[in-house]
């Protein structure tokens, strides 16, 4: 059973957003103390490092591909703009 709705067969698209955006933020909250006294040079780069592809599957794992993709490339995304915040702050 889906932990999303579909309409017409077609996966939420806004509730695959908000589940991954919560979903990061989640993961972010638990590496945040570690993070906290790491240099921002190895913070930046085990950001880097996360799996996404894995952890996101492996939550999902009773969803369909397509919905695993949409989270997957959704938390990817926020990754991404994290990681160009942090860039962005040690100019």
């Amino acid at each position: 059973m889906s932990n999303f709705q579909l309409m017409n067969g077609i996966p939420d698209q806004e509730q695959i957003e908000a589940w991954a955006e919560e979903y990061y933020r989640n993961l972010l909250s638990m590496m945040k103390p570690l993070w906290s006294k790491a240099d921002i040079n190895d913070v930046l780069k085990s950001l880097e490092a996360i799996p996404f592809d894995k952890l996101v599957s492996e939550q999902l794992t009773e969803e369909s591909a397509a919905v695993i993709k949409l989270a997957v490339d959704q938390v990817k995304q926020t990754a991404a703009r994290e990681i160009e915040y942090i860039k962005a702050y040690m100019l």
